[in-house]
């Protein structure tokens, strides 16, 4: 996709001579507030002041940046001011490059594991098609987690200047509307916590299925194991948390277009083509057209810089993201597969893989959810701009040739979040997934029906 698709660069108007004519507060209000989109002088909030330790964003999700940090998929960045993020020191530097050190090290040694003799008390089943699927799964996992150590080494860069990028317009929101769009992202949390206990829970299940005594490697593996997929789902859980920053932002621009829409316009009139008396039947939601060239300008450089933050976060994750879909799509199928050999199963049900399928299909059907979820609105939110402004109540010639230029830059060009280019990632990638998983499942279950059919049927002896 070119950059053109993601960039609309529009003419300075000639309206004003400074960025930033209106009144500058140095105060913010405490969350996103409707009545900082207008200029009516009664509905300015109660001014709170600005304290220097306040770190705007990403003081939201500090607890899932924390573990990325310790685990070394984020740099333990320096915190330069309120709206700025410095690279980290050389000490802090070398830590992260130990750590992914020590990680490619353990997964080397657990490759080597799987191939030996150590790891058969472990992953051990009765059936070859069994034995075929845990180890593609076990595979992956080891792929995924190495894969995003490796991506989020090379993009250390890329992230901080993402991050920055994010505070810089959050700086440029509170000068110009004196508006905080911090929000409460308590979900983190609440998957950092399902993650922990999930791959807990399994673990614990795991050793009590193993029969005999589980030696010190086998203990090793488990653990790392768990490592593995615990942190990748906690790094999808934090780029969930990046497009839910860039959506809020979005939506703030979309809001303050819809001011000029041709509805909010007419009830700011008295709506129906009556003329107004007094001004009982003004809409203080409504903003006057006069101010448009002025907040036509902020709004297509703030959706410029969010387009470009939009697709940095896209170009950072997406071979993660690949890399896990395909792995979390093989993990449904055959906990799925397992839990139709369970029911199916003539003998006594296993109390112990149900609960197995059960954590996993859980922890995965959640993620997928979060994710598309996340793609979605970002993506819907993103492309809605065009939309609204195409509805703008533009009498004068000078704002109806401000929205055309936009409206012919952005024609035709949609915004996606995407999987490398793949297929895009939204709302319906759940069903997507859903649907292969399914078509994989119907193979796999033939595949089990041919291996139980020549294992029932008598082998003819030779004369």
């Amino acid at each position: 996709m070119s950059p053109n698709t993601w960039i609309v660069e529009m003419p300075a108007q000639k309206t004003r001579s400074q960025p930033y004519p209106r009144r500058v507060s140095p105060y913010r209000t405490a969350s996103i507030n409707r009545d900082a989109f207008t200029r009516d002088s009664t509905a300015v909030p109660e001014p709170v002041p600005l304290r220097n330790h306040d770190y705007p964003v990403f003081e939201d999700i500090r607890t899932i940046l924390s573990v990325l940090k310790a685990s070394g998929l984020m740099p333990i960045y320096e915190q330069v001011s309120n709206y700025e993020v410095g690279p980290p020191t050389k000490t802090n530097e070398f830590y992260s490059f130990f750590v992914r050190g020590a990680v490619h090290a353990l997964t080397i040694f657990n490759v080597y594991s799987l191939f030996t003799p150590i790891s058969a008390q472990l992953f051990y089943s009765y059936r070859e098609t069994d034995n075929v699927n845990q180890w593609i799964e076990l595979l992956l996992c080891i792929l995924t987690y190495t894969l995003t150590v490796f991506v989020c080494a090379r993009n250390t860069k890329s992230m901080l200047r993402i991050m920055n990028e994010i505070l810089q317009l959050d700086e440029e929101i509170r000068r110009q509307f004196g508006a905080n769009l911090n929000q409460n992202f308590g979900f983190s949390v609440k998957f950092l916590v399902g993650i922990a206990a999930c791959q807990t829970y399994i673990i614990v299940l795991k050793i009590y299925a193993v029969q005999g005594v589980i030696t010190p490697t086998s203990y090793i593996l488990l653990a790392f194991y768990a490592v593995q997929n615990g942190l990748t789902a906690t790094y999808i859980v934090f780029a969930s948390a990046l497009l839910r920053i860039v959506y809020i932002r979005f939506h703030f621009i979309n809001e303050l277009l819809t001011k000029y829409t041709y509805g909010q316009q007419n009830k700011r009139k008295g709506g129906g083509g009556r003329r107004a008396r007094g001004n009982n039947n003004i809409n203080p939601n409504a903003a006057i057209m006069e101010h448009f060239p002025e907040d036509s300008l902020f709004i297509y450089r703030m959706h410029n810089k969010l387009l470009r933050i939009y697709k940095g976060i896209n170009d950072c994750c997406n071979l993660i993201l690949v890399s896990f879909l395909g792995y979390s799509f093989y993990t449904v199928t055959t906990n799925c597969y397992n839990l139709f050999v369970q029911i199916t199963a003539k003998g006594m049900v296993s109390p112990n893989i149900l609960q197995w399928c059960f954590a996993w299909l859980c922890l995965h059907f959640s993620l997928l959810a979060l994710l598309s979820r996340s793609c979605g609105l970002t993506t819907k939110e993103a492309n809605a701009t065009a939309q609204i402004l195409a509805r703008v109540y533009a009498k004068c010639r000078e704002y109806q040739n401000i929205i055309d230029k936009f409206l012919t830059k952005s024609i035709k060009q949609e915004v996606q979040f995407t999987a490398y280019g793949f297929f895009a990632i939204d709302n319906s990638t759940l069903f997507k997934i859903f649907s292969a998983v399914t078509t994989y499942l119907v193979i796999l279950i033939q595949f089990k029906q041919l291996e139980d059919s020549k294992t029932d049927d008598p082998v003819p002896e030779q004369t």
